[in-house]
């Protein structure tokens, strides 16, 4: 049914120059198809009437029910039907009250269709009060907005109109003209003919040897479609047509005809179109004045009433596009407020991100670097034993059998010893420890084991460092630094007292060597450098400050 009712406004949109839309909910009762088929098939004012009565109830029953499509659409037919009663002004009140309503509304392709059918509208009424500019404003309105080529062409043909009424001819020709070819591709022989009437009109007044085969061919098919309003309008016409070539009675002919219509039907605008034409052609100059004066005062009257309702929708049209510009602007500010929040977010998640990465970086190197010097001490732990188990024990089986054989040289003995001591150092010096536990008590076992008679080792504040807040890595290091620096200290410097100072300031352990021996010009070959390389390991430093005779030192900063 939904769709049925939307054929049907169609058709009559197109053949009466309207634009419609339909988007009614269902009623109870069927009552707006009765009276849009009274509206449609009528002529009778009687009946128009009843349809005006009916569409004037049912917007006040659809903007009760806030059903505003639907009330927009009641407007619609009110405005048709007081345009086919020549109550123009009130059409127009009806068709601007249809504006306000559409904008109230979002765009969808419903309010589309209704505005571009209302712009139409208001286009007719202000052709029909020779408010042209007003009625070209809105038929562009009407133009911009629709891409369909029946609507366009309907369109195009109402500008038409209007040049032909302001009798700037030739435009009309160029307009109807094109309406004419674009009706010929449609195949719809009511827009043929009434594209062929209008143009045979204009080519009447050019002149044109064909315009009035034009007329007569116009007139034949709105005979033969029985299409009354076409009939008038090519009557009218061709009543033009032989009054501007002085064939009254013809001229008369067509207009009684007109005349005689109007009077059946009740139709008030066909009679007073009739009328003036026959009155035109009577050439009684003081008629003629009087129609002049009257239609001059009519038509200020009619322009007067017109201007205060455009003039009213104007102003609010005005009123809602700065209202509009306004929450644009508001929300132009709301859309630039919330890109900066989101550009803040973003820098936010991307300085997150970067440092997570940072972060990420450090703790997978120092993982890396812990298991390298991880790897390292097992290394060192593997050699040790290695050392110790094959090199050392198989060196001293060798000087076990040697010592029963009374021929061997005490000197090849204290060489083998010797061997054998440095073997079982280099052991000693990488082999495994636990530095989890008492690492203090076992840091101390070390140095001590360096001092005899020759040699005093102090420390100092050893026992206030807090090693668990070492980790065993840093530990391990500092343990195999140390040991180097007294193996070194034992080996070459001849010194007499080792002093080693311990310091620890939250997480920051310093450690002081200093020791009386010959001292040296600081040279960083492979044990100095072994010691740099384990402490720099740890992310810690080393200096070394030595002179001859003036003793070692070394400052350890972890």
């Amino acid at each position: 049914m939904k769709k049925l009712r939307i054929s049907f406004l169609f058709l009559f949109s197109l053949f009466s120059g309207f634009n419609f839309c339909w988007s009614q909910a269902e009623k109870p009762n069927d009552s707006l198809r009765y009276y849009y088929d009274l509206f449609y098939r009528t002529e009778e004012k009687s009946e128009i009437i009843l349809a005006y009565k009916y569409y004037d109830k049912h917007k006040e029953w659809s903007l009760k029910n806030n059903d505003t499509i639907t009330a927009i659409q009641d407007l619609r037919f009110i405005t048709i039907i007081q345009k086919k009663l020549g109550a123009y002004n009130n059409a127009e009140a009806s068709a601007v009250e249809a504006l306000r309503l559409l904008d109230l509304l979002n765009t969808t392709n419903t309010t589309k269709e209704a505005r571009i059918g209302l712009y139409n509208d208001l286009g007719i009424i202000y052709r029909n009060a020779r408010n042209y500019n007003k009625a070209l404003e809105y038929y562009e309105k009407s133009l911009a907005l629709t891409e369909a080529p029946k609507h366009k062409n309907i369109l195009l043909n109402n500008i038409g109109y209007i040049y032909k009424e302001q009798k700037e001819y030739k435009k009309a020709f160029n307009f109807f003209t094109e309406v004419y070819q674009k009706s010929l591709k449609s195949n719809d022989k009511k827009q043929i003919a009434r594209a062929l009437s209008n143009l045979g009109y204009v080519k009447a007044k050019l002149n044109y040897e064909d315009a009035y085969n034009n007329l007569l061919e116009a007139l034949e098919i709105r005979k033969k479609q029985e299409y009354l309003p076409g009939i008038i309008a090519s009557y009218l016409h061709l009543s033009e047509y032989h009054k501007d070539r002085n064939q009254k009675q013809k001229a008369l002919l067509y207009a009684n005809k007109v005349l005689a219509i109007g009077k059946e039907k009740q139709n008030i605008s066909y009679q007073l179109d009739a009328l003036s034409l026959i009155i035109e052609m009577e050439n009684n100059s003081k008629i003629l004045e009087y129609k002049k004066i009257t239609d001059s005062i009519s038509m200020a009257s009619q322009l007067n009433e017109n201007k205060f309702a455009s003039m009213k929708y104007d102003f609010s049209e005005e009123k809602r596009k700065a209202e509009e510009a306004k929450r644009m602007l508001a929300e132009s500010k709301l859309e630039k407020e919330k890109q900066k929040r989101l550009k803040f977010i973003y820098l936010a998640v991307g300085v997150f991100i970067l440092l997570t990465s940072i972060f990420s970086y450090y703790i997978l190197k120092s993982r890396h670097k812990k298991e390298k010097l991880q790897q390292i001490y097992i290394t060192e732990t593997r050699i040790s034993k290695k050392v110790h188990d094959e090199v050392a024990n198989d060196v001293y089986h060798v000087m076990t059998k040697l010592q029963t054989n009374a021929n061997i040289n005490e000197e090849v003995l204290d060489d083998l010893e010797e061997i054998y001591t440095k073997t079982r150092d280099i052991s000693r010096e990488n082999s495994a420890m636990n530095v989890g536990k008492n690492f203090n008590e076992l840091l101390k076992d070390l140095l001590l084991s360096y001092k005899d008679n020759n040699v005093n080792v102090i420390t100092r504040n050893i026992s206030k460092v807090n090693w668990n807040k070492v980790s065993n890595e840093k530990k391990t290091a500092i343990y195999r630094v140390l040991q180097e620096l007294m193996t070194n200290m034992k080996k070459h410097s001849k010194a007499s007292i080792v002093l080693l100072n311990f310091n620890q300031t939250n997480n920051k352990l310093t450690i002081e060597y200093n020791d009386n021996g010959i001292g040296c010009i600081v040279k960083k070959l492979n044990g100095l450098f072994n010691v740099e390389n384990r402490i720099n390991s740890v992310n810690g430093t080393i200096t070394f400050d030595s002179e001859p005779k003036k003793g070692f030192k070394a400052k350890i900063i972890i």
